[in-house]
């Protein structure tokens, strides 16, 4: 029997370890700001975030505890509010599942209980009781591509994803793959493409073929680069490093602040690069404000 589902992803573009990729009307005119810098703004938490104390599944299973007790703490890093009666669900559907789907267990299905132990004004502690259906375990069959035509091989395509043909199926290991085809189109102009995951599924050879559908969307060139600041140097590195007409790779930036953190004013922060992305032209304008006191 075949059977064709498709694989979530989660697609980021961060420009100096932030995501700040974000289309414009206009560049705002922004106020010299030397007296003060605006701080970061920090999340104000408005109630008890969950603690999961331990997990317990009412069969046996056959997931190293190890990684158990990392889903515990990737769940309990994650600041989840304890008034959110869908916490619980997500933990079993989201970070539980994984720990099945990362050995085959594509169609694995989770579902999960918790038992509040304690509670006091920041946190509530858990424990919670988990049932897992493993289904049947896949291995990979193939990766091919669709979508938008490319001038990228399809060699290099198909070693961006870290996952052997044969291998156990690991949805991670997909992910990984389409993060690392998001950065390398990223470094062609291409700034707004996806990769959009199929699956078909053989349950009699237990094999689960992908499809990764490229969406390519406009290829981006740099037009007019703005610098406001007194310091003639970082005007001139600024002009040196973004080249009007040459195509916009979208790790440029995150690059230029690492590379250039010493002579950056101190509170520089991505929120001092404006982007103005014009979609019909391919074109990115950039505004950075360096009017920050050191």
């Amino acid at each position: 029997m075949v059977g064709r589902v498709g694989l979530p992803f989660v697609l980021l573009v961060t420009i100096c370890g932030l995501p700040c990729l974000i289309p414009s009307a206009q560049f705002p005119i922004v106020p010299e700001r030397c007296a003060e810098s605006p701080q970061p703004h920090k999340p104000i938490s408005t109630g008890r975030r969950v603690i999961i104390e331990r997990v317990d599944f009412d069969g046996p299973i056959d997931i190293p505890q190890a990684d158990v007790s990392q889903s515990i703490k990737k769940a309990n890093h994650a600041m989840i509010d304890a008034d959110d009666s869908e916490w619980i669900k997500g933990f079993a559907e989201d970070t539980l599942r994984e720990l099945w789907q990362d050995r085959g267990f594509f169609t694995a299905h989770v579902t999960a209980e918790a038992r509040s132990l304690s509670r006091d004004s920041t946190t509530e502690k858990f424990l919670v009781t988990a049932h897992v259906e493993e289904g049947l375990q896949y291995s990979l069959q193939g990766i091919q591509f669709g979508g938008d035509k490319t001038d990228v091989p399809e060699t290099e395509l198909r070693a961006a994803f870290p996952i052997s043909n044969g291998e156990l199926l690991n949805v991670s290991r997909i992910r990984e793959g389409i993060n690392a085809l998001t950065t390398l189109f990223g470094s062609l102009g291409y700034i707004d493409f996806t990769a959009v995951p199929d699956t078909a599924m053989n349950d009699d050879s237990r094999q689960i073929s992908v499809v990764i559908y490229l969406d390519l969307q406009k290829q981006f060139r740099i037009g007019k680069v703005e610098v406001l600041t007194a310091n003639p140097k970082l005007v001139a590195r600024l002009r040196e490093t973004f080249l009007t007409g040459e195509v916009f790779h979208s790790g440029t930036l995150d690059a230029f602040c690492k590379e250039n953190r010493s002579v950056l004013p101190k509170r520089f922060s991505f929120r001092d690069v404006q982007i103005l992305r014009n979609v019909n032209t391919g074109i990115v304008d950039l505004r950075f404000d360096l009017r920050i006191c050191r």
